[in-house]
């Protein structure tokens, strides 16, 4: 009874610094933040060639950092695929960048879930990801387009719903703040 009190103990302090580390990190500005420029973007698609976010200037663009070995951005993926079908032809741009290491087991999954967005590589994350700070996966961006950050969501998401797909509407008006 008393060795597990004290790793309960144990355990309640290791996750009280664990909080209090990432506040003081998101406090020194280490998470991106929304109203801020988006870094650079710049790798190679997994079709070829190189994809520059900067090419999508004046666009609304959407940036997923995900991979295929985590269960939330698997789950996500087929709701993020769907909105890039409702809204690509009105102009919302959907980048998916994955940061899985095999080249072959991206490319089977992008086969098999029919996804149509581009999808980039940066394998392990260790390019934008950082520049980005992401801090896990999925970590999702919505860029204006001026390039800022309106919107910055940790964990996965459904967008799909009619929510979701109607503030992306208004934000791809001319003129349209991020409200």
């Amino acid at each position: 009874m008393k060795e597990a009190l004290k790793l309960a103990a144990l355990v309640a302090v290791i996750l009280a610094a664990s909080f209090v580390f990432v506040s003081l990190q998101q406090k020194k500005g280490y998470g991106l933040e929304e109203g801020t420029a988006a870094p650079p973007l710049r790798l190679p698609g997994l079709k070829g060639g190189q994809v520059d976010r900067e090419s999508y200037r004046g666009r609304v663009v959407v940036v997923n950092f995900w991979a295929t070995w985590c269960p939330p951005c698997v789950e996500e993926m087929p709701s993020l695929e769907r909105l890039h079908r409702a809204l690509g032809g009105e102009g919302l741009i959907v980048l998916g960048v994955s940061a899985d290491e095999d080249g072959a087991a991206l490319e089977a999954f992008v086969a098999r879930s029919g996804l149509t967005f581009p999808i980039l590589r940066d394998p392990g994350g260790r390019g934008p990801a950082a520049a980005w700070r992401t801090t896990g996966y999925p970590e999702t961006f919505v860029l204006d387009g001026a390039g800022r950050i309106v919107r910055k969501i940790v964990g996965p998401t459904r967008w799909d719903t009619p929510e979701a797909v109607a503030w992306f509407r208004g934000l791809l008006k001319p003129g349209a703040s991020s409200s």
